[in-house]
């Protein structure tokens, strides 16, 4: 389930002068929050740490923007081996619009010991122009365990979530 953080890469003098108008993702900086994680083996204070890309942005109104949540630290390790899981993130929209969305995304085995990370996609099409701010809601996973089985992560966010990242809508 490890995804390298550097999924975007654009090598623009490889691309013809017409390819550079179409929109490219954002830079994204990581960010880290903190969040309660509640599973069958008890409840854990951690820091998730994740790189949110939106393309395009600057976005118009109407139109849908695609998210990539590519976490790089999910603040636990996997205690025992990781056969597969899949996930969801609820990202909270608030500024010229307020709503939220739901990111979502799978993978496939993690080592014991090894920490969790992954990525989740999904889309949202704003409606308004103006600025949104991003922050991270729920989050949760369900793993498939090896010697225990499927497993539920459910994680909150603590108060005072940093702006995962903002969006201009035109």
């Amino acid at each position: 389930m490890t995804v390298s953080a550097a999924r975007w890469a654009v090598i623009a003098a490889a691309l013809p002068v017409g390819v550079l108008a179409a929109p490219l993702p954002a830079l994204a900086d990581p960010v880290s929050a903190p969040y309660t994680c509640t599973s069958i083996l008890g409840t854990d204070a951690v820091t998730i740490t994740g790189e949110l890309v939106a393309t395009p942005n600057p976005a118009a109104a109407g139109s849908p923007v695609a998210f990539d949540l590519t976490v790089t630290d999910l603040g636990l390790t996997a205690p025992l081996r990781i056969k597969s899981w899949s996930g969801t993130a609820v990202l909270q929209v608030s500024g010229a619009e307020t709503g939220s969305f739901t990111l979502a995304g799978s993978g496939g085995a993690i080592p014991a010991g090894d920490p969790i990370t992954g990525e989740l996609t999904g889309s949202w099409t704003p409606s308004v122009a103006g600025t949104d701010t991003l922050t991270g809601g729920a989050v949760d996973i369900t793993a498939d365990v090896q010697l225990i089985g499927s497993v539920k992560l459910a994680c909150t966010p603590d108060a005072g979530q940093p702006a995962a990242g903002t969006l201009t809508v035109q």
